[in-house]
């Protein structure tokens, strides 16, 4: 009798996929999570614009104040950044006020995250390309921490959902700028 020797290969995955794994495993701010849900998608797109509206106003009002337009717009990423730090870091308080250990590792984690943006955004005042990376490159490391944390830890933070439409937002104003300079 002889013996049959059965190969397993792992099924091909398209090239895109390929090279979002790749990307994943160099560094996580290359993390570019797989789209989700259309309906859920279309709410957040709504809440994203909604947001880059109002970071419109704020610039408005910093422009007519008599601030440069690059570095109104590097100073309204600021204070954005500023204020998701400060959201995050007042909730991290509470928590460990609270005893809840758990949930205040998860809002170190995203501290963590976003700590890049918060370091850089002041010293580059008026480079809008280099705020655009930085935005896009925290949002990137706290999607993926925050994947993480749900592989690991089931109960996820609405603090993140949050703090990432808050970022496509400073996004979607910080290249909606550039646009139209160009």
């Amino acid at each position: 009798m002889s013996a049959d020797i059965l190969t397993l290969r792992p099924a091909r995955v398209s090239q895109a996929e390929a090279a979002r794994r790749r990307a994943m495993l160099l560094h996580p701010s290359n993390f570019t999570p797989a789209p989700s849900a259309a309906g859920e998608t279309d709410d957040v797109a709504k809440k994203v614009k909604a947001l880059a509206g109002r970071f419109e106003c704020f610039h408005k009002e910093l422009v007519e104040g008599g601030v440069p337009a690059d570095e109104a717009r590097t100073e309204v990423a600021r204070a954005a950044a500023r204020d998701i730090w400060d959201g995050f870091a007042s909730q991290l308080r509470g928590h460990r006020a609270a005893g809840q250990q758990m949930d205040a590792n998860v809002l170190a984690v995203a501290l963590a995250s976003i700590q890049c943006m918060t370091q850089a955004l002041p010293r580059h005042p008026g480079d809008v390309v280099y705020a655009s990376r930085t935005v896009s490159t925290a949002r990137r490391r706290l999607q993926y921490n925050g994947g993480l944390l749900h592989r690991l830890h089931p109960h996820r933070n609405p603090a993140f959902n949050d703090a990432v439409i808050t970022l496509q937002s400073l996004e979607l104003f910080l290249t909606g700028g550039q646009q139209k300079a160009a």
